[in-house]
């Protein structure tokens, strides 16, 4: 908003912004995302500049850019009884400026003032006199060193400024009289800023500006009364414009009386503008008083803030919340596109030779445009891309990216995801939400180029391509496809030297019609592109000045040098001397003279800094941000303290930051990114300028960052004062200064103030008007900027707190359809503060992609479900999850309790983009890299956290065969077919110096024809053994010669050392250890075992116990004392000599003394304390182990079999398989545990590599399962356990707290009744056999052995004192729970039974009857029984009405039934589809609800009191369902149609008293049983044996349910 008030509003114009401005940028932030910005053209001006004229051209430009970019109200103008004073004119043309002089040297007027303050240009269309800089005559105006000189020329400013404007004043007027001059010449001489600026804002505007305008009219007749008597009675020496009066003559005063009494009535009356009219009354005695005025003020923040609210209610639109990327994305690139495509106009050739490759058809290579910087590659495709659709008579789609301008595009994925994403909607295709990794993306991206065609061909442009991140190997091109579709064109452009992706691209299509060279155009054609601009500004050039014109293009005719050019030439006058040095020789020199001429205009503190922030901004910021930014910058903000007074509240002037913009048109524009307006460089080569002018000071640059990461992060919001250092000088001997604001610095005259800099407020969401979801939206800005300020500025611990793992952040990202980007910033935060639980937490919300796509406010649901499980091991964490159960809280009534998820989620996966197998996975010096040796010698160094580079060992011809690292992990050994071995700084990954064993350097005993077949390394010793032979060389690392040999009895299979270095133990064939001596080579002793067949495998040192294990091929063991190692003593034979199969692999835990061994077809693990075997498991399905470890706390096994592409976890003490980790990208051929890192690391056939957090896994061994689905939960009315059956021979006693099993009930058969007392106490089971078991919960014990026939159902009464098993083939009996004895026998066999509430009967169906049969007699007591054609299908009784049964016949009548009257009422008719499908009846305690499940996916809720169904309807198949005891709430899984992820199904909570869905949890796994606790606790038991536990808190009382 443009606000226009007169140079003495002074107290209106600073209680507006210190008071409304705030409260409205509030207001539009939090209710339509868009920022409010005042410009007031008097904030900041040097009040001698007031009336300066370029003052009064830049605030039009000002005004202007309101008008025609204000998304809402965009003018305010404040007229009182002062009508303003004129200026001097900027410029006057030749004939009109020597008229004037003629005129008033005639009348004996002296014009030598008017005469040495302007100067004739010849430059300007038409030639003008123009005003000269206050510099260019008075020098030491601006000089602040030296304030007694500047305020002398100043003060001759202020003199020649009122002689100027009386000569001008009284030359025009005679003119005027004499018809020289026209009226509407002389306008400008006598024409007030105020009256300019409202006819410039109001006149001709059509209706929808002027609407967006408000006008105040301030009438004070007392004023008008003075002013009335100054007119009729003037004071001696008394002028019309007497300085210092508040009213300036009686011309300026009827000129305001048109303005507010005859233009802005008319204007509101035809044209809807918004006027408003205030009188002060004033007692003619006191006068205006000071008094009056602020009551005025006070009235007019009022008026103007609700005024303005109303207008901005009613004229702005909210911006729209950017959740679809797609269209979001491609939308910014289009802007750019439009933007580039307008920096420059002139004709370039190689535009036809794009014309040509886009019409040609037959062409099937893409084209590649290079050139070198600056050369207007970008300006060309983009000016092609707009001409594209005047070429083609089809409808073509046109992909572009500009990779230079959009950080995201310069990662090969995001890159891809845009890409394929847009070209799946422009062709209605469907693409999977998730990829895995950029192999899967490259495949779609070529598949989705496939689907152009004649009609709708395929137009892909990507800009700078050399600007592609080294991530992925995308700087090979390998993702570019060799061949294109017929109707598929690929333009790309790249320099040729950056990144050698020229060179690359060379190589891929040697084809030369594949490349464009672009060249500059001609020095003739920018002479004309220079004449046209010229004339368009009305400027020219003198030919002297166009001879060092043409001297400058001869030093370069890049398009940005022209332009640059073009800039300093419209400022030349044509009496200024042009020499070679006016014009720089490059496009830097050219941008350092431009930074340099705003420095000198605007100061170079404030061109640094403000320059410098948007150099540092991620995406560019916006202009009111730039002021922001800058308010907080004590350095900036000190400039524009006001003299001798002490601010509570300030900021740098908007039109001081705006002014500055403004010179920089042409280089520095706006773009739409996420829905805001930001500052955006045309050309980086700007940007390298100012980064090297002012940015190369890192220090500087922090704290740049700092204080942009302070700023995104709401640091000073909300009326928090940020203190600033100032010095005493400032302020006058009358302002008091505050006590605890006195700062000590060692005698300097500084204190210390707190200044509000008015900052707004930086939540993550703006939900301020959140009664109204359509006023919810995100804060776009936080989230793009601050993680990476925070990262810059190294306040890491600020971005992980409060960040990454805030809810609020994450929601924010998700909102916004961001859910890469989000992922992307915990990556890297992880990278940057190398913390675990951000790996963790960044594997969770992979898995969960696609759930979060398509629908963001399940976040709390998915971190509670998946997070849960991890917290013990990621405690840092535990605060988010607070936050997810909180925040979950307002949106869904379910909490969980207990997740049984325990899939462990996998850290990271990557592909290594290339065929050849993987032969090491190594560890590194650093906690977060590992390095992973290819065959074909690539080696790749994998950051965990994401980040991955590539290094090529010339292997000439060979190919790596093994990989080691050395003990201080600073180098990498390869060894290679050729038996040579290539040592590497595992730091670089550069290739030191090769070591070749077959040629050494001291004769061996014997000759070494063999290649090498293994080696170690200790120290600086490599260890080198060859296949078939019995010889060790040793050579030394640093020098790589050989120091000295071992020989071996046999030919060695293994080596090992002591930790001490002293000594080497080989195994060999024949079941042999020699031990050696390595300083020396002396042989010390040879040990061997009776199992002579085999070889030995592994030797492992157990040195603090003085033991050595030799374990063979067969996997037999020998202990051996070697305390004394030349004379080593057998401890023990461990043989096995049943088994045939081989030892593979071997793992040891030395720490908890725990031995894996992994044959073939057996796993075995030992106690290496005790020398025993604790468990022995065999590979199922009759397949074989290829690799097997222990996790980190030997509470599990990692296993892969052979055939399957994923790994297994077995609990060691059970072989319970309790998760799977999925590869699924080919056959695992490494398993490495990186215990340094704390990492499982698994690299496949297919070049794929997957992370796996070793504590994640462990944590997995901790959760309970049972073996088999989970077919029943039993829960107890009070207590803290919970039972489960699930068809085995155990029934499993849980912990509520920590879901955890305690104990188990063993019988001898199947299980296949169970049922618990009441208290919890007794355990009733029964045996698919018939067998019954009595059970004590609490001991354990079993009480009774009933030998029994099959029972098919079993109850106990409410009071738990009888069991009631029901047999359908043989007598029903009632049993004494507590003596295990018959109390009575049932002769009638019941189905679906149950027992009354009050023990007294077991009520049945039976022959089309409900009975109820004595439980004392056996007898049968009560009868309901329909007609003959009828019968009771389904029956419940009631709790609170003991005496009741409510019951459905096959007529679809309802009936309730009195047991003990035997009284019937029938209630109602069921609609007939209900009751022909019925599969389950469920009804609430006190018989009010009642919910019948039939197939499909409805769920039909009876009202009996009134009579009334009501449908339910469901996303799918309804799996399980249960009506709560007090009937509040139904509780249902059923599969979700609108997920087609692995989310499914889904368990869902309805409120009946409404059917509203209050919550819902994706389970996302196969539920097999579901029950549901008086408490509102729910129990789901699912296929694969594990437990979730789930609750539903009252959204009335959820402080009281919360655990």
């Amino acid at each position: 908003i443009f606000v226009s008030f007169n140079s003495d509003s002074e107290t209106e114009r600073r209680a507006l912004r210190e008071t409304v401005y705030p409260k409205l940028r509030e207001y539009c932030r939090q209710k339509y995302g868009l920022e409010f910005q005042v410009i007031d053209g008097y904030d900041g001006v040097d009040p001698d500049d007031v009336y300066d004229s370029r003052v009064r051209e830049l605030r039009l430009k000002l005004l202007e850019q309101c008008l025609q970019s204000s998304a809402g109200p965009c003018f305010v103008a404040l007229l009182s009884e002062e009508y303003g004073s004129p200026c001097v004119p900027s410029e006057i043309i030749v004939p009109e400026f020597e008229t004037l002089l003629h005129t008033a040297q005639e009348k004996g007027i002296s014009t030598k003032v008017l005469e040495s303050w302007y100067c004739r240009d010849e430059n300007a269309v038409p030639p003008v006199y123009y005003l000269l800089d206050k510099h260019e005559v008075l020098p030491d105006y601006y000089h602040k060193a030296e304030p007694g000189l500047r305020e002398l020329d100043r003060a001759k400013w202020r003199a020649d400024f009122e002689e100027v404007k009386l000569v001008l004043n009284t030359a025009v007027t005679l003119c005027v009289q004499t018809g020289m001059v026209t009226q509407e010449q002389a306008k400008k001489y006598f024409t007030s800023a105020l009256e300019d600026e409202l006819l410039f804002a109001l006149e001709n505007q059509p209706l929808s500006v002027l609407q967006k305008c408000i006008c105040y009219v301030h009438k004070i007749p007392y004023l008008a009364y003075l002013l009335q008597e100054q007119t009729s009675t003037p004071k001696p020496n008394s002028g019309e414009n007497s300085e210092g009066h508040p009213l300036q003559g009686a011309k300026g005063y009827s000129r305001l009386c048109w303005l507010r009494d005859k233009l802005l009535p008319s204007l509101a009356t035809a044209g809807g503008l918004h006027v408003y009219s205030f009188t002060t009354s004033c007692n003619p005695r006191l006068g205006y008083t000071q008094e009056k005025k602020q009551k005025y003020t006070e009235g007019l923040c009022q008026q103007f803030y609700w005024d303005m609210l109303s207008l901005i209610d009613s004229t702005a639109r909210r911006r729209e919340e950017c959740l679809d990327r797609v269209m979001q994305e491609a939308m910014q690139h289009a802007a750019l596109g439009s933007m580039y495509s307008e920096l420059y106009k002139c004709e370039r050739q190689e535009m036809e030779s794009i014309k040509e490759y886009i019409l040609q058809e037959g062409r099937r290579k893409p084209l590649i445009v290079f050139g070198g910087p600056c050369s207007g590659k970008t300006v060309l495709l983009a000016t092609g891309a707009k001409q594209i659709h005047f070429w083609l008579e089809t409808d073509p789609v046109v992909v572009v990216r500009f990779m230079l301008a959009m950080e995201d595009c310069s990662y090969l994925r995001s890159l891809l995801i845009g890409i394929c994403q847009q070209l799946a909607i422009n062709y209605n295709k469907k693409i999977p939400l998730n990829y895995r990794n950029t192999k899967e993306l490259q495949e779609l991206f070529l598949n989705l180029l496939q689907e152009s065609s004649k009609q709708r061909p395929l137009i892909l442009i990507l800009d700078a391509v050399d600007q592609i991140k080294k991530e992925d190997s995308a700087t090979t091109m390998w993702w570019l496809p060799c061949s294109l579709p017929p109707s598929t064109k690929v333009i790309l452009s790249t320099s040729p030297k950056k990144s050698g992706i020229l060179d690359t691209l060379k190589t891929l299509f040697q084809n030369s019609s594949c490349f464009l060279e672009i060249r500059p155009p001609e020095k003739k054609a920018w002479n004309h592109y220079l004449a046209q601009n010229l004339l368009a500004a009305k400027r020219r050039i003198t030919s002297g000045q166009q001879m060092y014109t043409n001297k400058s293009l001869q030093h370069s005719c890049l398009p940005l040098y022209v332009n640059l050019m073009l800039n300093e030439i419209l400022q030349w006058r044509s009496h200024e001397d042009i020499n070679e040095q006016s014009l720089g020789k490059s496009v830097h020199e050219n941008i350092e003279r431009l930074l340099l001429k705003l420095e000198k205009k605007h100061g170079a503190k404030l061109v640094a800094k403000a320059l410098g922030y948007i150099v540092l901004s991620r995406s560019g910021i916006s202009e009111v941000e730039l002021v922001d930014i800058l308010s907080t910058d004590d350095g900036i903000l000190l400039q524009f303290f006001p003299l001798g007074e002490l601010p509570n509240k300030m900021r740098v002037p908007d039109c001081v930051v705006g002014s500055l913009l403004l010179e920089l048109r042409g280089f520095l524009t706006e773009r739409g990114f996420m829905g805001s307006q930001v500052l955006f460089w045309t050309s980086r080569h700007i940007q390298i300028v100012i980064g090297k002018h002012y940015l190369s000071n890192r220090e500087t640059v922090e704290e740049m960052h700092s204080i942009m990461a302070s700023y995104f992060s709401g640091r000073w919001t909300y009326g928090r004062a940020k203190p600033i250092v100032v010095s005493r000088d400032c302020w006058s001997e009358d302002e008091k200064q505050p006590a605890d604001q006195q700062l000590s610095s060692g005698g300097e005259n500084l204190f210390k103030a707190y200044v509000d800099r008015l900052q707004p407020s930086q939540p993550w969401i703006f939900d301020l008007y959140s009664s109204d979801q359509n006023y919810i939206h995100t804060n776009i800005r936080r989230t793009r900027e601050l993680p990476f300020h925070l990262q810059k500025s190294e306040r890491l611990d600020e971005l992980y707190r409060n960040v990454v793992t805030s809810l609020d952040f994450c929601q924010a990202m998700l909102r916004l359809g961001q859910v890469d980007q989000l992922l992307s910033e915990i990556e890297g935060a992880s990278q940057f503060t190398n913390r675990k639980e951000l790996r963790l937490l960044n594997a969770i919300l992979k898995s969960a992609y696609c759930l979060l796509q398509v629908s963001a406010s399940d976040l709390t649901m998915v971190i509670q479900t998946n997070l849960l499980p991890f917290i013990d091991i990621c405690p840092n964490l535990g605060n988010f999850l607070k936050q997810a159960y909180q925040e979950g809280l307002k949106n869904s009534a379910i909490a969980v309790l207990h997740s049984p998820l325990i899939t462990v989620p996998c850290v990271h996966i990557l592909s290594t983009l290339d065929s050849s197998p993987i032969i090491a996975i190594l560890e590194t010096q650093s906690d977060t890299e590992i390095i992973v040796a290819l065959k074909n010698g690539k080696l790749c160094k994998w950051n965990l956290g994401g980040h991955i580079t590539f290094e090529h060992i010339p292997l000439k011809g060979s190919n790596v065969l093994g990989a080691k690292v050395s003990g201080d992990r600073k180098y990498l050994i390869l060894f290679t077919e050729y038996s040579s071995l290539l040592v590497i700084d595992s730091s670089s990954l550069s290739l030191l110096y090769e070591i070749g064993t077959s040629k050494t350097t001291i004769p061996t005993t014997v000759d070494i024809q063999q290649p090498v077949k293994g080696f170690d390394m200790y120290g600086v010793n490599i260890f080198v053994w060859f296949k078939g032979t019995t010889l060790i060389l040793v050579f030394d690392l640093h020098s790589g010669n050989m120091i000295r040999q071992l020989n071996c009895h046999h030919a060695v299979t293994c080596f090992c050392t002591s930790m001490n270095g002293m000594y080497a133990f080989c195994g060999q064939v024949q079941n042999a250890v020699s031990i050696f001596e390595i300083c020396s080579g002396h042989h010390l002793a040879t040990v061997s075992s009776e199992f002579k067949e085999s070889s030995v495998f592994s030797v492992l040192l157990f040195e603090p116990d003085g033991e050595m294990y030799v374990i063979d091929k067969a996997g037999n063991i020998n202990v051996w004392d070697i305390q004394a190692p030349n004379e080593p003593q057998l401890l023990e034979e461990l043989c096995n000599p049943e088994e045939q199969d081989e030892v593979i692999v071997i793992d040891i835990s030395f720490e908890l003394r725990v031995l894996l061994l992994c044959k073939t077809v057996h796993i075995e693990i030992w106690d290496t304390f005790f020398r025993t075997m604790l468990e022995k498991f065999k590979c199922p399905q009759k397949s074989t182990f290829s690799h097997a470890l222990l996790s980190s706390n030997c509470e599990s096994i990692i296993a892969a079999i052979k055939g399957f592409s994923s790994l297994f976890i077995w609990k060691t003490d059970s072989g319970q398989c309790i998760s799977t980790l999925d590869l699924s990208y080919g056959d695992i051929i490494q398993l490495n545990k990186c215990n340094n890192h704390g990492a499982l690391v698994t690299a496949t056939s297919r070049g794929f590599l997957f992370a796996w957090d070793l504590d994640v896994i462990d944590s997995t061994s901790s959760i309970s399962k049972t073996e088999r689905p989970i077919k029943s939960v039993l829960l107890l009315l009070q207590g803290h356990h919970f039972y489960t059956a699930d068809g085995s021979d155990k029934i499993y006693k849980w912990n509520f707290s920590s879901c955890k099993i305690e104990a188990y009930f063993v019988h001898q058969d199947l299980i296949e009744n169970a049922a618990l007392t009441v208290t919890g106490e007794y355990l009733v089971a029964s045996e698919i056999s018939g067998s019954l078991y009595v059970w004590h919960t609490g001991t354990g014990e079993n009480l009774h052995h009933i030998h029994a026939i099959h029972v098919s159902q079993l109850l106990i009464t409410p009071n738990s004192h009888f069991v009631v098993s029901l047999c359908a083939t043989g007598l029903s009996k009632v049993w004494n729970l507590i003596k295990g004895h018959v109390v009575c026998n049932i002769h009638t066999y019941l189905s679906q039974a149950t027992i009354t509430p009050e023990s007294t009967f077991v009520l049945g169906l039976h022959n089309k009857d409900l009975l109820a049969i004595n439980l004392w007699s056996g007898c049968v007591n009560k009868k309901f029984s329909c007609s003959k054609e009828l019968e009771v299908i389904a029956f419940q009784t009631l709790l609170e009405y003991p005496d009741y049964v409510v019951l459905i016949t096959s007529s679809r009548h309802i009936y309730t039934w009195n047991i003990p009257e035997e009284t019937v009422c029938q209630q109602f008719q069921l609609p007939f589809c209900i009751a022909t499908h019925l599969n389950d009846f469920q009804i609430s305690v006190d018989g009010r609800i009642a919910i019948i499940l039939t197939s499909g996916n409805n769920v039909n809720i009876l009202d009996t009191i009134n009579g009334r169904v009501y449908v339910l309807h469901t996303e799918g198949t309804v799996l399980h369902q249960k009506l709560t005891a007090d009937g509040s709430y139904i509780v249902f899984v059923c599969y979700s149609d609108q997920h087609e992820c692995n989310c499914n199904p889904v368990l869902n909570v309805v409120q009946v008293s409404d059917g509203k869905n209050i919550g819902h949890c994706f389970l996302c796994k196969s539920p097999s049983a579901l029950s549901v606790s008086n408490d509102l606790d729910i129990f789901v038991g699912f296929e694969d044996g594990s437990v979730g536990v789930y609750t539903v808190v009252d959204p009335v009382e959820d402080s009281l349910k919360m655990k």
